[in-house]
């Protein structure tokens, strides 16, 4: 067991060997004389990502949000999911109805995207109340 450990040792020393020999035979050879004549700059940090804005941070909206109830106790009653049961030839979709049977006040609060406020639709919860949100 020991062979075998010196064995693997040597071998990742000459691994990284040839990988240094051959990254200083990349670089072109410095000429006397002439290492500040052409400065290079200096390598940059790159920022953390904590540091880095999020991207809806920077850009503008450009399209309004759409409507979402702001407290679900205003609203009163709210409408109920469609059954999963429903939808069963299609397993994705019955597996998101039946999620939205569980949460209907964290999708009251959601705003949907697929401008069905058109139609009168308040939140995504009002898609989940009829087969519109089935896609």
């Amino acid at each position: 067991m020991r062979a075998r450990n010196t064995i693997l040792t040597l071998l990742g020393l000459v691994v990284a060997a040839g990988l240094f020999l051959s990254r200083r035979a990349a670089e072109p050879p410095a000429t006397p004389g002439t290492e500040n004549a052409t400065p290079r700059p200096a390598p940059t940090a790159p920022e953390s990502a904590a540091t880095q804005p999020a991207p809806q941070a920077t850009t503008e909206a450009t399209e309004p949000v759409p409507p979402y109830l702001s407290a679900t106790d205003a609203a009163g009653k709210l409408p109920r999911a469609l059954p999963a049961a429903d939808f069963k030839a299609y397993p994705v979709v019955a597996h998101a109805y039946r999620i939205a049977e569980r949460i209907p006040a964290v999708l009251a609060q959601q705003p949907c995207y697929c401008h069905c406020d058109k139609f009168g639709h308040g939140s995504l919860l009002d898609c989940f109340a009829s087969d519109h949100g089935a896609g």
